[in-house]
């Protein structure tokens, strides 16, 4: 497996679970992971997380990404999200719930696929007020990473080295600002979770 990170000692202790997850992704979407992985793991090491689990979370968080739609939805059916309407009328959210599943069908093979890095995978797409911090970290991670590059991302990225909760309001705010000057859909998550964040510490500039 060939490391661009300096990733060697995680994707050696996490061999199995690389593997799942590379065999079902391209080599872009594969590369954007591993970006993902180790964004989660410098983050973690920053804000008191555990970095392997984070790595871990960053690794599987897009498994379902490249699967049909036809099987990405029967799992979305088994998920948390499944009567929420405005989530299956938007393709767009549809991998990450489907990867919570998924990741959750498999953890009898590979136990470290835990709940806490399902949940992880779940939410990296749309957020939602009080994430868990390793939510947070994946969340943040999928958009600051090394790979990515837009116009606004440089002020994201120092939002979230700054301080976590600032760099979160900063990724919605980006997101939320770019679907809505592409008139695409905004799920209400978006908005109650940018707005939660701005209320935990109202000194703080989103």
């Amino acid at each position: 497996m060939k490391d661009i990170y300096g990733d060697e000692f995680y994707l050696k202790q996490y061999a199995p679970e690389v593997e799942l997850v590379r065999c079902r992704l391209g080599d872009e979407r594969w590369t954007h992971s591993l970006g993902v992985a180790h964004t989660a793991r410098l983050l973690a090491e920053k804000y008191g997380a555990d970095p392997a689990e984070a790595y871990l979370a960053g690794i599987c968080h897009d498994i379902a990404k490249e699967l049909p739609h036809e099987q990405m939805l029967a799992l979305l059916q088994k998920s948390p999200l499944a009567d929420d309407a405005e989530v299956l009328r938007n393709r767009q959210l549809w991998h990450a719930p489907a990867g919570s599943v998924l990741l959750a069908q498999l953890q009898a093979d590979y136990p470290r696929l835990t709940e806490a890095v399902q949940n992880a995978c779940l939410w990296h797409t749309l957020g939602r007020p009080a994430m868990t911090l390793l939510e947070s970290l994946v969340f943040v991670a999928d958009l600051i990473e090394p790979s990515r590059d837009f116009p606004d991302l440089p002020p994201i990225r120092q939002a979230v080295w700054q301080d976590l909760t600032l760099g979160v309001c900063a990724c919605m705010q980006g997101v939320i600002g770019f679907l809505e000057s592409e008139n695409n859909f905004v799920h209400p998550m978006a908005y109650e979770a940018l707005a939660y964040y701005k209320k935990i510490d109202i000194k703080k500039e989103c």
